[in-house]
């Protein structure tokens, strides 16, 4: 025990290797800016890298929309579209259930509300 520490837990701990990572999920508001039936165009202010993987979580009309993207593309938005800052980034669906690949062509044709 530590010189004027009182340990108060009733589990043991384990301290871990340097070289072990753990992902933690994070939730970023990010603008989507076109989308096709196989990916989409998005603004972040936040950097995302070239292979990394996403979930995007909307709704399409009145559609939900829940895909896992993989980005492709990453580049500086400066001050385009009306933007300040930040990165417009391209990303492909790698990952598309029943359900929102029908709330995509359903929106794509232009028949929702």
């Amino acid at each position: 025990m530590a010189e004027g520490f009182l340990e108060r837990r009733r589990e043991p701990r384990v301290p871990m290797r340097d070289d072990f990572k753990v992902g933690l999920p994070v939730g970023l508001t990010v603008r989507l800016m076109d989308i096709s039936a196989k990916g989409l165009l998005f603004f972040s202010p936040q950097k995302l890298k070239v292979g990394q993987k996403a979930r995007l979580r909307t709704t399409l009309g009145a559609d939900p929309f829940n895909v896992d993207l993989e980005v492709r593309r990453v580049s500086d938005a400066g001050a385009s579209g009306g933007t300040r800052g930040g990165y417009r980034v391209g990303a492909v669906f790698s990952v598309i259930d029943e359900a929102s690949a029908r709330s995509v062509r359903h929106f794509l044709s232009g028949d929702f509300q």
